[in-house]
């Protein structure tokens, strides 16, 4: 697999530079909500990669993976970063 592959995000495009046993954060839902409880995002390790999207075993969930579809992420970032107004930020250890 590529390693920086081009994908299409529900927002727009960009790059996808992970591999599998990449510790990742998804993020479903921040740049377009309005209220900070609707924020969504996961910290989980990429198992799966494939054109459409990618599987990960999620912090939350130990015992079962999850599949995100590109079309259905707003990005991906590096695990120990949090989605923060318009950019990212250190993540503080322990907010799974």
């Amino acid at each position: 697999m590529n390693k920086f592959m081009k994908v299409k995000y529900s927002h727009g495009e960009g790059y996808f530079p992970y591999v599998k046993g990449d510790y990742v954060t998804v993020v479903v839902r921040y740049l377009y909500v309005k209220d900070l409880e609707d924020e969504l995002y996961y910290h989980g390790t990429v198992t799966e990669i494939d054109e459409q999207g990618f599987r990960c075993v999620l912090n939350n969930d130990k015992t079962k993976e999850e599949y995100f579809s590109f079309l259905d992420v707003e990005n991906v970032i590096d695990g120990d970063r949090i989605p923060f107004l318009a950019g990212t930020t250190k993540r503080i250890k322990g907010n799974d």
